[in-house]
């Protein structure tokens, strides 16, 4: 639940939410919804519109981050994953992994295509 604005705050301020973000709007409110159906063990499809996707997967990036959470999603939709779900578990972390990889070699290439075209310079 989205707590109510606290006696004494100006109108407009950051109403702090239970997951601990601040953010003005029904945005958040909406990530909160689907984060809070996440904790009744659904599933649930990204969503079309882009703000609340990017609010949605930042937050889950986060919460993945800091070690609070495993949420994945391997094309089924969000969902925590459970002891059931090791399968579809390591097939995300494959991914995760391949994209790191894919990330280091393109940086790798850049650096070493500058160092070819003006180190000389």
């Amino acid at each position: 639940m989205i707590s109510e604005k606290k006696k004494g705050t100006p109108e407009g301020a950051p109403v702090q939410h239970k997951n601990g973000s601040t953010s003005l709007g029904k945005n958040q409110m909406l990530v909160d919804i689907l984060l809070d159906l996440l904790d009744e063990g659904h599933r649930i499809r990204r969503p079309k519109n882009g703000s609340i996707d990017r609010e949605l997967r930042d937050l889950i990036a986060q919460k993945n981050a800091a070690g609070d959470d495993v949420i994945i999603n391997i094309g089924k939709g969000y969902f925590r994953a459970g002891p059931d779900d090791e399968p579809e578990l390591r097939e995300y972390l494959a991914k995760e992994r391949s994209r790191a990889k894919q990330i280091l070699d393109k940086a790798d290439t850049m650096e070493r295509t500058w160092e070819a075209l003006y180190d000389n310079i």
